[in-house]
């Protein structure tokens, strides 16, 4: 079920932790530099490799910055990695498609 607001789309973070951040790690090399802007190489480095970054951003509720990483996961994904029904990818793409409830409340 799609989260709601911005309290339902951090709790399903939370609850599928484990599945979107292997999907994470299938689509990038989670031990590269992270930049900020995320995913942009001429940014500034963040000073932690994008595992310790995606970490760092949930922890701390960056709801501008995390969903980036998780559009990259999704955009990176061939369609035969999606129809594979990898665990989590459902929850990946209701968390995306409903991102903007992290705004709503704001």
């Amino acid at each position: 079920m799609a989260p709601v607001n911005a309290a339902e789309w951090w709790r399903t973070v939370d609850d599928n932790w484990g599945y979107l951040l292997a999907i994470i790690a299938d689509q990038m090399d989670l031990g590269h530099p992270a930049y900020d802007p995320p995913g942009r190489a001429d940014g500034t480095p963040t000073g932690r490799q994008i595992g310790e970054e995606i970490e760092y951003l949930r922890r701390t509720r960056d709801g501008e910055k995390l969903p980036r990483y998780l559009f990259a996961a999704w955009d990176l994904a061939s369609e035969a990695y999606a129809r594979e029904r990898r665990p989590g990818w459902g929850i990946l793409c209701d968390l995306l498609s409903e991102e903007h409830v992290l705004y709503d409340e704001a």
